[in-house]
């Protein structure tokens, strides 16, 4: 008995303008993000609505935004993971501390 395979078994589910569940989580929570912002009193008008556009302007990035093919999530990830893997955090210790902990260096 032939049967056919769907070749798009693969593909992530599209659920509202092409965004697919974690792109929408990411444009659902910079609007919240950004009403939230906007609906504090904190500053004036002016400064809070450039600030609550900013946060929906990265939030349709990390929804729509796509570059060389990736999106812009992916992105993000992979750089933090290139500066996490090339640059290496060293702390000194202040010398009172070294001096009650002769091995802490």
């Amino acid at each position: 008995m032939p049967a056919r395979i769907p070749l798009d078994v693969d593909l992530e589910d599209k659920l509202l303008y092409g965004l697919t569940p974690t792109r929408l989580g990411y444009l659902v929570v910079a609007l919240l993000m950004a009403f939230s912002l906007w609906s504090t009193r904190w500053a004036s008008v002016p400064i809070r609505g450039a600030a609550a556009l900013a946060l929906l302007a990265i939030g349709a990035a990390a929804a729509w935004g796509r570059w060389r093919g990736r999106p812009a999530d992916r992105w993000l990830v992979d750089i933090v993971v290139f500066v996490a893997a090339t640059h290496r955090v060293r702390v000194n210790f202040p010398r009172m501390i070294s001096r009650c902990f002769p091995g802490a260096r």
